[in-house]
């Protein structure tokens, strides 16, 4: 176990029955770093967050804390503070009590309120104690959740969608008010979600699982940059697949019968000429421009479709080549650009999807499937 290490699950799997709902996931988490494990519904990330708690016994493998094993602890060996997606407050305690719930018989009666207050401060609750939960606003509840879990100084701090709840508006504000009282406060923390913004945001590095799995880790930029599979490409943000890809030599790929160039194609891709691949490229990299533009890998653009977005329109693009028609992408564009260049339904813009921008995914078993092999690296 690294030494600057709090968390490590080893070789965790978890069964119900015939389910495999964790399937041999390993990751350590470091003192005072902020971890997201994201993924879509059913991918076993609440099951790894109720397992590293204590609320669940795993099948095999190990749970380090602090490098001690507490596999077979329960939950109030752990030292850990839980911040459950319903919040599961008492309705018949004031705000105050609820936080001072888990305090009461451990410190005395003046130390509880003293702790309480600082709390209610700490996450912006002052003068609210006496309300009871039915008196308070999502995010009001959501913070006193958050009180109660740090009331006993925990060492882990552990969230299961802790915003899923909350209207839009009042999700970013406590996704910004969260991270930073984790910051202040230099707790480990572990937040499961299905949002990628919030992961994307918040997280020192996200866990992304699928089917039981870790299947990539990172920092949030290599996570979007540099998805390795195209279930990681596609759940987050957008992501534009041609998977009739077939490597004609090094860097050079045929589509559709078009050639597209991709830049600092790695050496040791296992791609051989003649194997058929996934080209990938996201919205926001795909060039429009008026017909002037020039550059490898540029087509003519005919706009199928326009959805405002406010600051950008996402078009939807049917390209024309030499011998054909490409498959169809989607490019995001800045409004201004739109204006600037009278951009509508009837316009024929010119297209570029740039060679450094593209990715590489080896297909399996016919389709986009497979793991990233290169990528281009970004300069400007």
């Amino acid at each position: 176990m690294d030494q600057n290490s709090y968390l490590e699950l080893k070789n965790i799997s978890k069964t119900f029955g015939s389910v495999t709902a964790l399937d041999d996931i390993s990751f350590t988490v470091r003192h005072g770093e902020f971890i997201s494990i994201l993924g879509p519904s059913g991918c076993g990330k609440t099951t790894a967050l109720r397992v590293i708690a204590g609320l669940e016994r795993q099948s095999q493998g190990s749970v380090l804390i602090n490098g001690e094993d507490v596999s077979r602890e329960g939950v109030a060996a752990r030292n850990v503070g839980i911040v459950f997606q319903s919040y599961a407050l008492f309705p018949n305690l004031t705000a105050a009590d609820n936080i001072a719930y888990g305090l009461t018989g451990h410190i005395s009666r003046e130390k509880v309120w003293q702790r309480v207050t600082e709390l209610m401060e700490l996450v912006g609750l002052s003068g609210l104690g006496k309300k009871y939960p039915a008196q308070l606003s999502g995010g009001q509840q959501q913070r006193v959740a958050l009180a109660r879990a740090m009331a006993l100084s925990p060492n882990l701090l552990l969230l299961d969608e802790p915003l899923s709840a909350l209207d839009a508006r009042v999700r970013v504000r406590l996704r910004d008010e969260i991270r930073q009282l984790q910051q202040r406060l230099g707790v480990t923390t572990i937040m499961v979600t299905h949002d990628q913004e919030e992961a994307l945001t918040m997280a020192d590095r996200i866990l992304v699982m699928d089917q039981g799995k870790v299947v990539q880790k990172g920092s949030p930029h290599e996570i979007y940059e540099k998805p390795a599979t195209p279930f990681v490409a596609s759940f987050i943000g957008s992501m534009n697949f041609m998977d009739t890809a077939v490597k004609i030599s090094k860097g050079l790929y045929n589509v559709s019968g078009s050639t597209f160039q991709v830049a600092n194609e790695n050496s040791t891709t296992e791609l051989m000429q003649g194997d058929r691949a996934t080209l990938a490229i996201r919205p926001e990299d795909v060039m429009v421009e008026g017909p002037e533009n020039h550059g490898d890998n540029r087509f003519a653009g005919h706009i199928d479709s326009m959805e405002y977005r406010g600051a950008l329109f996402r078009l939807g693009l049917t390209l024309s080549a030499s011998n054909g028609t490409l498959p169809p992408i989607t490019a995001d564009v800045p409004t201004e650009k739109i204006r600037r260049f009278a951009i509508n339904l009837q316009t024929t813009v010119s297209v570029t999807l740039p060679p450094e921008r593209l990715l590489i995914y080896k297909n399996q078993n016919g389709g986009a499937t497979g793991t990233l092999l290169s990528h281009g690296v970004y300069c400007g």
